[in-house]
């Protein structure tokens, strides 16, 4: 991963500078940039002439367009269409520009607009078998001709990305690689390398999955999603314009034969047959290039690629091939047996599965079934030709790629660990059940994290609620199993937090060399923990995938980038959309034929709604622009906004609505003595100024809502927290805790009591009063070994004052009960809330 050398570097060359090396196809030079000067993600500036002037065309008018969208997205059916309009021509005052009379119309609207976006085909699937004949049928459209679509538009096609990059931090040592999108991976670049000098590599990112649409699960659906590669995270993994689509419906055998071996057999070959219908221009293509002028005006040579199949395991199974969780390689990228499963290396223990394994196995025509099966079925492959095999320059065992919902969150944590845990917990008795359950209800609420007052018997559908549970797990329970009285508990949750922190990795918005190697140790780590583990309780089995496959994640960044990029949780929620289609707008039969023409209207509507919005950018009157307003102007100090604000208070009304609160205790001096040593300390004043005093009818205004933006610790991106100081925030009192700027070298720990901002020397101060909290060095107990536990104590400093600008964030921080549940005067800084946080305070505590 190490950079080229640099023959001539530039003469002003930082630490933190970023370099980028580019394909040398692109014929671009490397580039090197300082820190604020690197851009990602940047695109020419949209030329207005590309902008259509009635961008909502062919609809008859605007206002004709987003009736027909707002119906689409109500999942308004014909009657209630009907309906509508009715009312709205009762009432319309001027309606020359609506022309809609009924349901017929807006259909005839669509129809009218079908062209803009690759319509749905359908190929039928005749197999017979003792009981006779089956016909199946599948819905789909030509993945090519669909990405052809994005790419001729003139408003999305310059924001194409078309080489290979490697980028480059500068550490002051060396240049150290960090890899995120697609195009910053090994794939693309080796893909590169393999065509002409003049191509263009098209990559695609394919998802399958089985869902229920009906509430009992009756009714299923099979989609198939498609993204391309080539567009930003932003836009590709968006619900907007040059987003994921629908590109096919596989169909759905009947279940009444589930199980058999040709039943299961003859469903992979339709799927893989279907499959192949999708992707056969993608193949044709794939081996000669197409020249196609895209919507920028360039003309091109494609040569599309398949980069990644994101999919669960269980739907990996079948895009592979392989047999399973039951296969004796149950492992769809390498060869691992059944039984070795939950050792894990640094590097893959077992040969990675090839083309060349297994291909010239079930091509030959001198093998029998039973010697076929005898040489196929060790390493779990399934005696079916695999359709990816005639992609060119696809290696279908690398393209599968890790999931970090189901592998993790709803995989290896919901189903195994978490499980676990509950069991323990039971066997325990109920006392200890309440008290898990009353330290978790503790929690303080955080942002964008589910709050729990029962974990102890809950199961949840969703992913995302076992992925908060894990997060504070650890740090809820750990005094409740003493190694001494709880070994086996004790050692589960050592096993977990290791886990936990193969998450947090895994998760990492950019991942960098030091990333990937901590990874790489941590597999180990947390490997050697579950044999422990499994010594004292040796009746649970950890051999299954779901315990394997993080082994060849970082494989899959190396290749395909972070593991964002092949997460099912976007596709996921896409379902969605389609169930709410099959309950409000089918009559419930040949479904498939009406999902596929409303999923076609909806791309419809979001290419040209995508239209409207530049349009309305460049050339609309009607929309007012927003802009600050005076007073929120003032209240914005740097990085810090204050909101929330309360009537301004004189400092006497302070000192007595708050006088039975010792903080407050002489509130006013204290706040001079601040001022002076702080804010004053300096600066320049004139004998007349003196010393600031502030007397009782000075007034501030308290804020009980603060925005921090700060500079991401993993991608250098902006982000924003939303902090409370609030006696009642959501009918509870909320004073979060931050992290603060000691100095330029050192960061500290507190409380927020009180923020405020005050008018001195005619300029506004935003100011926080604060509770000051020191680091807890070393192991408290036996019960915090393994843990990683970051402890906290109240400082015997006393309260006192801190620029608000001086809080770079804020920090989760839950009171360390003891086992009995007493306070132990201890707290505990949480490090899982988020990526940032965790690298955070992962440096600060080690220096």
């Amino acid at each position: 991963m190490r950079a080229p050398t640099l023959h001539n570097p530039p003469p002003d060359l930082r630490v933190d500078d970023f370099l980028t090396v580019h394909h040398p196809h692109s014929k671009l030079r490397p580039t090197v940039q300082h820190f604020e000067d690197f851009v990602r993600d940047s695109q020419p500036k949209l030329d207005p002439s590309s902008i259509p002037r009635r961008p909502w065309e062919p609809f008859r008018s605007r206002i004709d367009f987003e009736f027909a969208q707002f119906a689409l997205e109500a999942a308004l059916n014909n009657n209630q269409i009907d309906r509508l309009l009715k009312l709205i021509g009762t009432i319309s005052t001027t309606p020359s520009d609506f022309s809609f009379k009924n349901a017929g119309d807006v259909k005839g609207a669509w129809d009218v607009a079908s062209h803009l976006s690759t319509s749905f085909k359908t190929h039928t699937f005749t197999t017979s078998d003792k009981d006779g004949q089956m016909e199946l049928t599948f819905h789909y459209r030509s993945v090519f001709e669909w990405s052809l679509r994005l790419l001729e538009d003139p408003l999305l096609a310059p924001k194409f990305r078309w080489h290979a990059q490697r980028l480059y931090k500068n550490s002051g040592d060396a240049w150290d690689r960090f890899i995120d999108e697609p195009h910053t991976a090994d794939t693309w670049w080796d893909t590169e390398n393999k065509l002409p000098p003049e191509a263009c590599p098209l990559g695609y990112e394919i998802y399958a999955d089985k869902t229920r649409l009906s509430s009992f699960g009756t009714q299923k659906g099979y989609p198939i999603m498609a993204r391309v590669a080539n567009l930003p995270s932003n836009i590709r993994k968006g619900t907007g314009f040059g987003g994921a689509e629908v590109v096919g419906f596989l169909p759905i055998a009947s279940e009444t034969k589930e199980g058999t071996k040709r039943f299961v057999a003859l469903k992979r070959v339709i799927w893989h047959d279907s499959f192949w219908i999708l992707l056969q221009t993608v193949a044709e293509h794939a081996k000669t290039g197409y020249k196609f002028r895209c919507g920028d005006g360039v003309e091109r040579l494609l040569y599309p690629f398949i980069i990644m199949l994101v999919a669960d395991y269980e739907e990996q199974s079948v895009m592979a091939l392989i047999r399973g969780v039951n296969g004796l390689a149950p492992c769809p990228v390498c060869i691992v047996p059944q039984d070795q499963q939950s050792i894990l290396g640094v590097q893959p223990i077992y040969p990675l599965r090839q083309h060349s394994d297994t291909e010239p196995h079930l091509n030959d025509r001198n093998l029998n079934k039973r010697q076929l099966e005898t040489i196929i079925k060790p390493m779990g492959i399934r005696p079916i030709v695999n359709t990816f095999w005639k992609i060119p320059r696809m290696n279908v065992y690398q393209a599968v790629s890790w999931d970090r919902l189901h592998a993790y969150h709803g995989g290896l944590f919901s189903d195994h660990l978490f499980v676990q845990f509950q069991e323990i917990v039971k066997e325990m008795g109920k006392k200890t059940m309440e008290a898990v359950n009353e330290r978790f209800d503790l929690i303080p609420r955080w942002k964008d994290m589910n709050h729990f007052s029962e974990v102890c018997s809950v199961t949840f559908t969703d992913g995302t609620k076992y992925e908060d549970i894990s997060k504070v797990l650890v740090h809820a329970s750990y005094k409740l199993f003493k190694p001494a009285v709880a070994k086996r508990g004790h050692l589960l949750l050592r096993c977990i937090r290791r886990y936990v922190v193969l998450d947090m990795i895994a998760g990492l918005e950019v991942q960098t060399e030091s990333t990937l190697r901590r990874y790489a140790a941590e597999l180990v780590n947390f490997s050697k923990a579950i044999q422990i583990y499994h010594t004292e309780h040796p009746d649970k089995s950890w051999n299954f995938p779901k315990m394997h496959t993080h082994q060849h994640l970082i494989q899959d960044v190396l290749s395909k980038g972070i593991t964002k990029n092949y997460n099912t949780k976007p596709f996921e929620k896409m379902h969605g959309h389609i169930k709410s289609i099959y309950a409000d707008q089918t009559n419930f039969k040949n479904i498939e034929d009406q999902i596929t023409r409303i999923q076609h209207h909806t791309s419809i509507a979001g290419i040209i709604q995508g239209h409207l919005d530049a349009y309305d950018g460049f050339f609309s009157t009607d929309q007012p622009k927003k802009t600050p307003s005076e007073d929120s102007i003032t209240f914005q100090f740097g990085n810090v906004y204050l909101g929330a604000r309360q009537a301004a208070a004189t400092l006497a009304k302070i000192e007595q609505a708050h006088s039975d609160d010792p903080a407050f205790t002489r509130f006013r001096p204290r706040l001079e003595d601040f001022v002076n040593y702080t804010i004053c300390f300096g600066a320049v004043r004139t004998a007349a100024q003196g010393a600031a005093r502030h007397n009782h009818t000075h007034q501030i205004v308290e804020a009980r809502y603060i925005k921090v933006d700060y500079e991401s610790q993993v991608d250098w991106t902006l982000l924003t927290d939303h902090l409370r100081c609030n006696p009642s925030f959501q009918k509870a009192p909320r004073y979060d805790h931050v992290i603060y700027k000691v100095d330029d070298n050192t960061m500290g720990f507190a409380q927020l009591l009180f923020v405020f901002a005050f008018l001195f020397q005619d300029v506004q101060h935003p100011v926080a009063m604060v509770r000051f909290l020191d680091i807890v060095p070393g192991r408290r107990s036996n019960a915090d070994n393994g843990m990683e536990l970051f402890r906290v104590r109240r400082s015997p400093r006393p309260i006192d004052f801190i620029r608000a600008t001086s809080i770079v964030r804020g920090v989760l921080v839950m009171e360390d009960l003891n086992e009995e549940g007493g306070r132990s005067g201890d707290s505990l800084l949480v490090d899982t809330v988020d990526s940032d946080i965790f690298i955070r305070l992962g440096a600060l505590f080690t220096e």
